[in-house]
């Protein structure tokens, strides 16, 4: 809505916009700087009286300038109020060349004259610079929070996920493979002889020793599966749609390459226990499968490996059926 000014409110608009505390400028249908608070003048670091008879786009960077006159002469045409929900910001260039963000409220006044439009302009450089400020602070505590995940659910030994991450993803992996009516599978390692190699030559070899076993593990396994350490020497391995033969495949593929790895001071290798479930068709809402049986399913094909002698693979549907 535009406002026809007469001469007898000319002097009041003027008092009112010389006496704003915010910067303002007028200026007349052909651009020009007709009227410039000292509030702007202070912003622009101009001297009093030294915008009069300037184009608008001085107060612009220069790469600016010839799109604002095109956007200029458009407003022209239609001249209307900026609300303040459609405020758009800007840049503009003090007297000194230095360039700050800025924010513009535009109002147009039919005069006699013509259309003048009202500029009311806002230094945004404070209100950026904290905005920044929140910014980074807010990245920085996002840093920290995954820090923390990250330090909950990874084992500090191995840099593997731990058992409490382990047991979280079977239970997302065992809803997801009901949903979509397709195999997981499970293994359960243990590094054979591993307290009395401890007990020999101490923690820290034996330490040596689960980092170097870890690290097989993780190259070893495919890019989907989930590599954790569960227990003093004790892995687990969580395989995304792998059915009994391919559990049985990866299984010896990771007991080969640690019984091939070299090794400081004698040969280490892994008893393995698997377990497989399959569901025949998808469940949109299925109750939450029982972990537990899984596990234990898993850790009685391991202690079926260990009973024949270790450096061996057992899946548990190749054991008799416990009565």
């Amino acid at each position: 809505m535009t406002v026809d000014l007469g001469p007898a409110e000319h002097d009041v608009y003027r008092a009112a916009i010389e006496a704003s505390p915010a910067a303002t400028i007028v200026t007349d249908p052909a651009g020009t700087i007709a009227l410039a608070n000292p509030e702007a003048e202070r912003l622009f670091g101009c001297d009093p009286g030294a915008l009069l008879g300037q184009p608008i786009e001085t107060l612009l960077p220069e790469v600016s300038r010839e799109a604002h006159q095109t956007h200029r002469v458009r407003y022209a045409t239609e001249p209307q109020p900026r609300p303040m929900g459609a405020l758009r910001d800007v840049h503009a260039r003090r007297h000194d060349g230095s360039v700050f963000p800025a924010e513009v409220r535009l109002n147009p006044v039919k005069t006699s004259r013509g259309a003048f439009v009202v500029c009311a302009i806002v230094d945004l450089t404070e209100r950026k610079r904290e905005e920044e400020r929140l910014a980074q602070h807010a990245a920085a505590l996002q840093a920290a929070n995954e820090r923390l995940v990250e330090l909950a659910t990874t084992d500090s030994l191995t840099s593997l996920w731990n058992r409490r991450a382990f047991l979280d993803q079977l239970d997302i992996q065992l809803e997801q493979a009901v949903r979509g009516a397709h195999p997981m599978s499970v293994l359960i390692l243990d590094v054979d002889h591993f307290k009395p190699y401890n007990d020999e030559y101490g923690h820290l070899a034996g330490d040596e020793i689960l980092r170097a076993a870890a690290r097989l593990l993780r190259e070893r396994a495919r890019r989907s599966d989930y590599v954790a350490r569960i227990g003093g020497e004790e892995f687990g391995v969580i395989l995304h749609e792998a059915n009994r033969d391919g559990a049985l495949r990866l299984a010896e593929q990771l007991r080969v390459a640690v019984e091939a790895a070299q090794w400081p001071r004698r040969r280490i290798t892994i008893s393995v226990g698997a377990a497989t479930v399959a569901f025949p068709a998808p469940v949109p809402r299925p109750p939450s499968p029982d972990r537990t049986r899984v596990l234990s399913a898993a850790d009685r094909a391991l202690y079926y490996s260990k009973q024949q002698g270790r450096n061996r693979v057992t899946h548990v549907d190749d054991l008799a059926p416990v009565m």
